[in-house]
């Protein structure tokens, strides 16, 4: 990891992360970490002394079994806060998906700031909240829907993140292994299920990281069950 000013940070990402209130509050307790690609910020079992707000890039957060099968439990993008971990520990393991930037707060400072000042102790519940739904919305897709259900969901969740048009281009930073670890399914499964929404002419994909929907209602209602898609 690299570091750097925060000023210095702020002022070049400006047009991705637009400081509110409590914003700059954190600022004044953080510092800039620049992180490689598939650089691990921290490790499962890992004192949890730091929390993160990622300016740029992305980040995999996961669990990794004895016997080596690995669980994506979510992924934080830019604007997104990871690391608030209520035990001593960290949860899941951070890596780095692609060249990252971040904001990193020590535990004790946030959570004094928080009880000091009540728009940052209004973010980090948000934050919170947002995690919580996220869970909830895993745990759903993990065990009820189907593989096509899965795949339509995942794309559907980025998106709403990206504010997408139909036909309008945006990213999807993490890998087809990547997804399908996320999903719970085989990479075969996953980039077969693409395949068959290209063939339907429901997506394309310009860029290895890039996809476009062309048909957002239809993708939704396939992600929602809708057993006539």
């Amino acid at each position: 990891m690299s570091y750097a000013p925060i000023a210095q940070v702020v002022t070049q990402t400006r047009r991705a992360w637009t400081p509110s209130v409590s914003d700059d509050a954190m600022k004044a307790i953080g510092t800039v970490v620049h992180v490689a690609r598939n650089e691990t910020i921290f490790n499962e079992g890992d004192l949890a002394d730091y929390s993160y707000k990622v300016l740029s890039g992305a980040v995999r957060l996961s669990k990794v079994m004895i016997d080596g099968r690995r669980q994506i439990a979510d992924f934080a993008l830019t604007g997104d806060i990871f690391g608030l971990d209520w035990s001593d520990d960290y949860a899941v393991t951070a890596e780095a998906l692609t060249e990252v930037t971040l904001v990193r707060y020590s535990r004790s400072s946030l959570q004094r700031l928080g009880d000091e000042r009540s728009e940052v102790r209004s973010k980090l519940s948000d934050v919170l909240r947002r995690d919580l739904w996220a869970a909830q919305n895993h745990l759903v897709m993990l065990g009820c829907q189907t593989a096509r259900e899965r795949v339509a969901s995942f794309v559907m969740l980025f998106v709403k993140r990206s504010n997408a048009k139909n036909g309008q281009v945006f990213e999807l930073p993490m890998g087809r292994q990547d997804i399908a670890d996320y999903l719970g399914l085989t990479i075969e499964t996953v980039c077969r299920t693409l395949s068959d929404f290209k063939q339907e002419g429901l997506v394309v994909t310009p860029k290895r990281h890039e996809i476009a929907v062309n048909n957002i209602g239809t993708l939704a209602a396939i992600a929602q069950g809708d057993s006539d898609n």
